[in-house]
This record gives structure tokens, sequence and C-alpha cells, in this order.
């Protein structure tokens, strides 16, 4: 079951990327301690925290004020995030 957890994971972050998203490493490469994922259009600032298949966060930014909170799984907050209106 992991497994299907991961591959919908992995499915979802590639969704990201492929709607602009650009992806930050933070700590070790070889073992981060999360992956952020950021995508800005004008004022409007997205922002997703993976720390695991099944501990994710997001936010969305309009004017440096925070307009929009989501947390969940990572399919979850992926499939939350992409809905939210541009």
């Amino acid at each position: 079951m992991l497994v299907n957890v991961e591959n919908t994971s992995l499915a979802a972050l590639l969704d990201l990327v492929s709607t602009g998203f650009r992806m930050f490493v933070v700590g070790d490469p070889a073992g981060p301690d999360a992956v952020v994922y950021v995508r800005t259009r004008r004022e409007l600032r997205d922002m997703i925290v993976v720390h695991g298949p099944d501990e994710c966060e997001a936010v969305r930014m309009i004017h440096r004020a925070m307009t929009r909170q989501v947390e969940g799984t990572t399919p979850e907050v992926v499939a939350t995030v992409l809905g939210w209106p541009c």
C-alpha cells in the first residue's frame, strides 16, 4: 500500500512541475528535510512544502498576505492548490 501512496504523491508532484512550479530542496539533497515548490504569478505566490507522502502543507500569498492555507497528504494538498483560482 505504501508504494501506491508514493506513486500517487510522485504523480502529484510531477503535475506541479508541469504547471509551472519550481522545486527547491531543503537540506542534504541525498536525504532532504523537505522539498519546496513555488509558483509566482504577478502578485500571487503559491508555496507547497513536502515533508513526505503523508505530510504536506501549502499557502497562497497575495501582496505578502496569506490568503489560503491547506495541509494533508501530498496528493490532497496538490489537488487543492491546483484547484485554487488563478
